[in-house]
């Protein structure tokens, strides 16, 4: 399994600011995450992620962050395409979304769906959990 498109869907819906533009900031961090995971930056994708960071593969914050610097090390040259299928805000602060996540490769392509998390910490979104969702 690619981790690489759990950690940039988790980095792209990270955003701060009101809850009436909520869905507008996610939207716009989205393409800021993707240049970052393109410009191969682990360090600029965990800025968008919670300290507590877990998921379903037991992976935490540091353990992602070990794995994105190998992952972009033997990925060279890297373009991501992400589709936000649904977002919503169920309370405030908290945000649920269900992403399309495909890394375009011409040796190793990869298409997965993630349901995520965000929460707003200091008035900044973060992610807060990601999971792959199986076919």
């Amino acid at each position: 399994m690619k981790f690489l498109t759990v950690l940039i869907t988790v980095c792209f819906l990270a955003a701060c600011g009101t809850r009436s533009s909520d869905d507008e900031q996610v939207r716009e961090l989205v393409a800021g995450m993707e240049s970052a995971a393109e410009a191969r930056d682990a360090s600029d994708v965990l800025a968008f992620v919670a300290d507590d960071y877990d998921d379903a593969q037991g992976f935490d914050k540091s353990q992602l962050r070990n794995f994105l610097r190998g992952y972009f090390l033997a990925h060279p040259k890297l373009e991501v395409v992400v589709n936000i299928s649904q977002l919503e805000f169920p309370a405030d602060g908290l945000a649920r979304a269900e992403l399309s996540v495909t890394t375009v490769e011409l040796n190793d392509p990869d298409h997965a769906s993630f349901k995520v998390e965000f929460r707003r910490v200091d008035g900044d979104w973060r992610l807060s959990r990601a999971d792959r969702v199986r076919p």
